[in-house]
């Protein structure tokens, strides 16, 4: 049996799956290749082709930013590929304090709609880290604005 992450089903996405066979099959280059492109591991690339197995948000975000294309198209959500690029070059930490300021509202406040316990929103601004996927679109909804938004990868909101 393949080693694979013990929480893989919760992870596959058959529309990542098909995104990623398109997005690779673009590249005349090796595995290997196209792992150094990403700045990723090959045997992140092999899961999500043989699987489709979503990686974690920052490896997703390393390869839409090499492609220069949104993590909805990345993921299969879209297709529309365009994407604009932030030029302010924000991070998700200074966007979501913005957001929520904008909404005159408190990290406190906020985890009543969601998922997950106001110590997120603290732990995220203090280490710096980011939210899983599933939290992140969440709070994207919630703040009605795009995962990419959110992010600081794009000023489009």
């Amino acid at each position: 049996m393949p080693k694979i992450p013990k929480d893989f089903e919760n992870r596959i996405s058959p529309a990542f799956r098909e995104r990623f066979l398109e997005i690779a099959e673009e590249f005349d280059c090796s595995k290997k290749e196209l792992a150094a492109k990403f700045s990723v591991s090959e045997s992140v690339l092999t899961r999500a082709e043989i699987y489709g197995i979503v990686p974690s948000l920052k490896i997703l975000i390393k390869i839409a930013d090499a492609l220069e294309i949104s993590l909805p198209y990345l993921l299969g959500e879209t297709d529309d590929r365009a994407f604009y690029p932030s030029e302010e070059g924000t991070s998700f930490h200074e966007r979501l304090k913005d957001l929520t300021e904008e909404k005159h509202t408190t990290y406190a406040k906020i985890a009543h709609h969601m998922p997950f316990s106001k110590n997120f929103f603290y732990e995220w601004q203090r280490a710096k880290t980011l939210p899983s996927l599933d939290y992140l679109r969440v709070l994207a909804e919630f703040f009605d604005v795009s995962i990419d938004y959110l992010l600081g990868r794009t000023d489009e909101r």
